[in-house]
């Protein structure tokens, strides 16, 4: 995943891959242009901002919704991220990073995500250990169901 332009920008970028991911749009599109038309589809500044980037989690929720797909929230433990990483697609976000990232699915006992922020954040790269989410949670995951 390309970095994202702007530190509050996590939620929009998790967004487009997610929508990118699933051949929903956005294919023949150059990333920094899909992803000012998913941000500007979430909402500036009323769902996404420089002060507090994602509003809320329905935000997240209602983007990928008006892209035809349909998104859940739970929280959950590292072990469920894990079942849930295998199958779908979506977003993570651990409360402790305040930062989305997208599920890319599991990478032997890791779920292995697209991270927009710098190499590291927070000790994360492409994929968080059962260790680094017990740290940094609680974790919220935002999964695609399927297409509406």
């Amino acid at each position: 995943m390309p970095l994202q332009a702007y530190d509050w920008t996590c939620s929009v970028c998790s967004c487009t891959w997610v929508i990118q991911a699933t051949d929903t749009a956005y294919q023949d599109t150059d990333i920094y242009e899909a992803r000012t038309a998913v941000g500007t589809q979430m909402g500036y500044p009323s769902c996404v901002n420089p002060t507090y980037g994602s509003m809320s989690a329905q935000c997240v929720i209602d983007t990928l919704g008006a892209y035809g797909l349909i998104a859940r929230q739970v929280y959950v433990t590292f072990d469920q991220a894990y079942a849930i990483a295998r199958i779908h697609t979506g977003t993570i976000n651990p409360q402790g990073m305040y930062h989305y990232m997208a599920l890319r699915g599991v990478s032997g006992p890791n779920i292995w995500v697209a991270n927009s922020a710098s190499p590291g954040y927070m000790g994360v790269y492409d994929t968080l250990s059962r260790d680094q989410f017990n740290a940094l949670g609680p974790v919220s995951v935002i999964y695609v169901e399927s297409r509406a």
